[in-house]
């Protein structure tokens, strides 16, 4: 496992689990699951990883980590609430200024490289109209 995703399972589990036997218990229960040992040694539960939508796998066999369980009470109404602290709404995106029309794909390498004036005015246009110029030079 990699050593900073370990570090930060930890972290969150001494966030969640205030109480130290109630975090050994919840260690206990990733480690059954991430060694597919104990009660997810089952072959159904191990075969089934691989294939299952994992919120499916979840409800079929994640009752031997009900810790781990992401629709316990104290997910939803404690301090774990606003893990993602923005929530999953999105906000209005009025007084954005220049954001509003930053919005590049990066699948779209050729867009990036256009960049806008006040004028609306690419850099692309005016390398055209110098080029433009110097063809008219010659």
């Amino acid at each position: 496992m990699d050593g900073e995703v370990s570090t930060e399972r930890i972290k969150c589990f001494r966030r969640i689990f205030s109480n130290e036997d109630e975090r050994i218990r919840a260690n206990d229960e990733f480690a059954n699951f991430s060694l597919k040992s104990g009660p997810f040694a089952d072959p159904d539960s191990i075969g089934s990883m691989y294939v299952t939508d994992p919120r499916k796998w979840w409800a079929c066999f994640g009752s031997n980590a009900p810790l781990l369980q992401r629709n316990s009470s104290q997910y939803y109404d404690e301090k774990t609430k606003l893990w993602d602290v923005g929530g999953d709404q999105f906000g209005s995106m009025e007084d954005v200024g220049v954001l509003e029309f930053a919005n590049l794909s990066l699948d779209e390498p050729e867009l990036e490289s256009v960049l806008f004036d006040e004028n609306a005015t690419t850099r692309m246009e005016k390398e055209n109209e110098k080029d433009s110029e110097v063809e008219e030079m010659l």
